[in-house]
C-alpha cells in the first residue's frame, strides 16, 4: 500500500484537509490522536518514559503533555512511543487493503523524520499571519505565545520544499490554485495515476472480473 504523509504547521488547516481525504474515501490514520492515546493509556510505555525522564512530568500518574512540551523533553517521550505508533499504523494499513493508498496525518511528520518513510508527502501551507489570526480567534492566545510555539516547528517553506505536494489553504478564490477540495482531488488523481502506471509497467491491468486493480473510491 502507498503511504502518503500529511502535515502542516500549527493552524495551517491540516485537520480540514485530512477530513477531505476521508470524504473522498481515503483511509486516514490520525497519528496525533493515536500517539496521545498511547502516552495516556499504554502503561508499559509510560513506565519506559518515567525511567527516561523521571516522574516529575506525571500528574496523578498520567503523563502531563503540557509539562513535557514546556520542559523540552517531548522528543525523548516520542522516541519511546514511536515504535508503538508505527506498529499501530501498520495494523491500520492491514485493515484497509481495499484502498490503493492511505494517509498518515501527523503534526510532527517532518520534525520526527517520518516523511522519509512515506512514498509521498503533502504539506498544508498557510501564511504565518493567517495562521496566527486563526490561532488568536480559536484560542485567545497572545501573539508572543503563538510565536514561541512556532519555534518548535520546521519552517513552513522548508516543509513545502520537502513535500511532493503542497495544499495552499488560503485565498480559495485564486483560480491558479483552485479550492482546497480541487487540490486534494488533484493529489488523489496523481497518486492513483502513478500507481496505475507502475502496475502497467509490471504487466498488471484492470480486469472486468474484478481480479485486477480496484479503485474503491471511484
Amino acid at each position: 500500500m502507498i503511504k502518503v504523509g500529511l502535515s502542516g504547521n500549527r493552524y495551517s488547516g491540516k485537520d480540514r484537509i485530512a477530513k477531505l481525504f476521508e470524504q473522498i474515501g481515503i483511509p486516514v490514520f490520525h497519528a496525533d490522536i493515536v500517539l496521545k492515546f498511547i502516552l495516556n493509556y499504554n502503561y508499559e510505555v509510560q513506565g519506559l518514559i518515567a525511567d527516561k525522564i523521571g516522574r516529575s512530568y506525571f500528574t496523578d500518574g498520567i503523563l502531563n503533555i503540557d509539562k513535557v512540551k514546556s520542559g523540552g523533553v517531548f522528543d525523548k517521550v516520542v522516541d519511546v512511543a514511536s515504535s508503538d505508533l508505527l506498529k499501530a499504523f501498520e495494523k491500520f494499513m492491514s485493515k484497509n487493503t481495499e484502498s490503493i493508498y492511505c494517509v498518515f496525518h501527523s503534526s510532527i511528520l517532518f520534525e520526527r523524520g517520518w516523511d522519509k518513510t512515506m512514498d509521498y508527502n503533502v504539506n498544508v501551507f498557510s501564511p504565518t499571519n493567517d495562521r496566527m489570526e486563526r490561532c488568536k480567534f480559536l484560542t485567545g492566545k497572545t501573539v508572543s505565545s503563538i510565536y514561541n510555539l512556532s519555534q518548535t516547528e520546521i519552517d513552513d517553506l522548508e516543509k513545502n520544499r520537502k513535500s511532493d505536494f503542497v495544499v495552499h489553504n488560503y485565498n480559495e478564490e485564486n483560480p491558479a490554485l483552485g479550492d482546497i477540495l480541487s487540490q486534494v482531488s488533484n493529489i488523489d488523481q496523481k497518486v492513483i495515476d502513478d500507481y496505475l502506471e507502475l502496475e502497467r509497467k509490471m504487466g498488471r491491468q484492470l480486469t472486468p472480473d474484478g481480479k485486477g486493480i480496484i479503485l474503491s473510491h471511484y
